[in-house]
């Protein structure tokens, strides 16, 4: 066995331990599919069961496959059977589709669209040696509510992996009956995976877990501005996650909330903010604005003046929305069960 063969061969045996849900069919997928096909960034994040970068872009946009944890996940709540036509939104560098194909076999297909070409012509390129034994095919759209051409129809199974307020209808209108879709459905900060199925006329929805995915389009990865509605957002989203875990209090997810309707209602020009250093560790008002500006800017002079409660929970709102956890499948998961912190930023989690 190949020095990446054994190492797939221990991560799933860890995952399986920690009850992620693998069967035979997705643990032969995992160890048929090489994992250094689809980036040629360092592997190790992967073994550690942590999202791996395919690619970035020249404006510091970044695009990763997801942790081998959330991989199994996804897979397991496809259902996935030989013969099946699967819709894939979103490429995750191809790794997926490759994983998709070998279960559905030569009988079934994959497509998968993007909405960037950068990704597509990447993705394309990685997939090829799939292509020529399965049916795989990589199409662009022009944006995420437009059609791609040339889909299959109906479709068996759909899996979205970035997150979405809401399934498009182009999707949702070629579902076969029967047929489901799994995504991440929720704002930017935190979403839920759901299950969401087509019966006749009717959908049913299955809430499957806390999940925090990025967006399924690079660009939308790229850096912004820091302005107030993205604090806005980021309060609203922290207060939401604070109140499901159950470790910030009703009055300060109010204050939080009153706080975001306020930043909402600040005109839309106003100058943006510089990006503060230490805002992981201090809130975003711990710098001289005045250096940047003519005078206090209104965003700086409104967290100022709620900063005898907010200096407080800042640090948790941090940790809410840039969450560190131990991944289930890395090495050291049996000594440091179910600690906080230590392996830098996560972009899926299954909490």
């Amino acid at each position: 066995m190949s020095g990446t063969g054994e190492r797939t061969r221990r991560l799933i045996e860890r995952l399986e331990n920690a009850e992620i849900p693998i069967d035979s069919q997705i643990s032969a997928a995992m160890q048929s599919v090489e994992i250094s096909d689809f980036t040629d960034y360092d592997l190790e994040p992967f073994w550690y069961d942590r999202p791996l970068v395919f690619l970035e872009t020249s404006k510091g946009g970044v695009k990763t496959i997801s942790a081998p944890h959330m991989i199994a996940t996804m897979l397991h709540h496809l259902e996935l059977s030989p013969g099946q036509e699967v819709l894939i939104l979103g490429a995750k560098g191809g790794y997926i589709a490759a994983l998709i194909a070998h279960i559905v076999g030569p009988e079934g297909g994959v497509v998968v669209v993007d909405p960037s070409r950068e990704v597509v012509d990447y993705v394309r390129d990685r997939l090829n040696p799939v292509a020529q034994t399965h049916t795989v095919r990589v199409r662009k759209m022009r944006q995420l509510n437009h059609c791609p051409p040339q889909l299959p129809e109906p479709l068996d199974r759909v899996l979205v992996t970035g997150s979405l307020e809401d399934l498009p209808h182009w999707l949702t209108s070629r579902m076969s009956d029967g047929g489901f879709s799994i995504a991440p459905i929720g704002g930017r900060y935190s979403q839920h995976l759901m299950k969401l199925e087509r019966v006749g006329t009717d959908w049913l929805e299955t809430n499957l877990g806390g999940v925090l995915f990025g967006p399924v389009d690079i660009a939308d990865t790229e850096p912004e501005p820091l302005s107030a509605q993205t604090l806005a957002e980021l309060l609203r989203e922290s207060a939401i996650l604070g109140q499901e875990v159950g470790i910030i209090d009703y009055e300060t997810i109010e204050r939080l909330n009153n706080l975001a309707t306020s930043l909402e209602s600040l005109p839309d020009d106003l100058q943006s903010l510089p990006e503060p250093s230490g805002l992981e560790d201090e809130p975003p008002w711990a710098f001289d604005s005045e250096m940047w500006f003519d005078e206090v800017h209104p965003v700086a002079d409104l967290l100022s003046s709620e900063m005898d409660w907010l200096s407080d929970v800042w640090p948790i709102l941090i940790t809410l929305v840039d969450i560190r956890l131990l991944q289930p499948g890395h090495p050291d998961a049996d000594e440091q069960d179910g600690q906080v912190g230590g392996f830098g930023r996560h972009g899926d989690l299954v909490p």
